[in-house]
């Protein structure tokens, strides 16, 4: 081949790195594995192995229906019967848990990887969606017990389950938006991690997970506008439990705020990440 062959050749110029979502997107066969990694190994080795994401919902619904329906008497509709509060208590509890469960540990993810952090090839925006999928994953495995209760009490299923992977979408944009912002900022603010319990508990009590939405005062009502938790909540009761349509105008404010939190939290965490290694 001579040489005026091989400069008139065309030449292909590298085409840029996929950056951010497209990146994560493209990478979604590294995050599968990963996440049944995470799932499989967090139990790996313990006694009851994967029936922990059974007995611990479990464990927490017998303890707060206990304290909660039969001690402090609180009600959900017009039925005071205990299995009617422990249905609506596991509809809340399983969001929340999900959520509370990937925000505790996106606080820690990045520290915990500082061998991933210093690849420059890795895409680190995948860790805390990790987190948000594994606990989805544990979530899914105790909503069996709550199909098969409300089976057992509505003596069916409705077809208003079918709108569940909507509040489901917005579950998981709101949990990763706030999962990136906590994962990149306990990076900088080591005590992030410790205040999470704290703050996580406050959030609870400010969701009607084990009271009813009615019971807070009319003054205060604004408060399950502005927590996009308590929207989720709500809708997961009324699919699940009460055979209705998502509330769709408390849908689409609580879903707008999830985008937003979503869009935030990556586009911080893109713009802090490239600093994680000297920090680390």
């Amino acid at each position: 081949m001579t040489s005026s062959t091989v400069n008139s050749a065309p030449t292909q110029s590298a085409s840029p790195p996929p950056t951010g979502l497209v990146e994560l997107w493209q990478q979604r066969h590294l995050l599968g594995l990963m996440v049944k990694r995470d799932c499989l190994g967090r139990y790996k080795g313990s006694l009851l192995g994967l029936l922990w994401p059974l007995i611990n919902p479990v464990g927490h619904l017998l303890l707060y229906t206990f304290l909660f329906s039969v001690v402090l008497k609180v009600k959900f509709g017009t039925s005071g019967s205990t299995s009617n509060f422990a249905l609506y208590l596991m509809a809340g509890l399983l969001p929340w848990g999900a959520f509370a469960e990937a925000l505790a540990r996106s606080s820690t993810v990045i520290l915990e990887h500082p061998n991933l952090v210093k690849r420059v090839v890795f895409p680190l925006q995948i860790l805390p969606v990790v987190t948000v999928l594994s606990a989805l994953v544990t979530e899914a495995i105790a909503f069996i017990i709550l199909l098969a209760g409300v089976l057992l009490y509505n003596h069916g299923l409705s077809a208003s389950l079918l709108y569940l992977p909507l509040i489901i979408i917005s579950q998981i944009l709101l949990t990763a938006g706030i999962s990136w912002f906590v994962a990149s900022l306990s990076v900088y603010i080591r005590d992030i991690r410790h205040l999470m319990a704290l703050g996580l508990s406050a959030w609870m009590y400010g969701t009607p997970i084990v009271y009813p939405a009615t019971a807070l005062p009319e003054k205060i009502q604004f408060i399950l506008w502005l927590n996009p938790m308590a929207g989720i909540v709500m809708d997961y009761r009324r699919v699940v439990l009460e055979g209705l349509a998502p509330d769709w105008q408390h849908y689409g404010v609580y879903t707008a705020m999830a985008v937003i939190v979503c869009i935030i939290g990556f586009n911080f965490f893109e713009a802090t990440k490239k600093s994680f290694a000297d920090v680390m």
